[in-house]
């Protein structure tokens, strides 16, 4: 059984070598066109980065970048592990609920006190 990071670089690198594999099989045919002149280098160049752009958005066909990304979120949600935007869903949560404290605690005239106990944990 793979380990969590090893799940998660196998789905890099296949993305990666997903995405080079169709950059390459683009490039390879772009240039057969150019040498035979029926397109231009510059017409090659901006084809070849026209496609490319397509399959990282995905576009109207959902590109190939686009369902391996899918697939790790999967994988990295199967393993438990949070993804970025879950960490910031959490850390908006938290600030949230401490405003909501610190509005109760001057409503009810004990945040300006000073005379509160120390939280646990505090240091002395």
């Amino acid at each position: 059984m793979m380990t969590p990071r090893e799940a998660v670089e196998q789905a890099i690198f296949v993305a990666v070598g997903a995405a080079s594999l169709t950059r390459d099989r683009a490039q390879g045919i772009v240039d057969d066109l150019v040498r035979r002149g029926q397109m231009t280098d510059e017409e090659g160049r901006l084809t070849v980065e026209g496609l490319m752009a397509r399959v990282r958005a995905g576009g109207d066909a959902y590109g190939i970048v686009g369902r391996i990304e899918d697939g790790v979120h999967a994988i990295l949600r199967e393993l438990g592990i949070a993804q970025r935007d879950d960490i910031v869903d959490v850390d908006q949560r938290i600030a949230e609920l401490e405003h909501r404290i610190r509005l109760l605690e001057e409503a009810s005239g004990s945040g300006s006190s000073g005379t509160d106990a120390a939280p646990p944990g505090a240091a002395d």
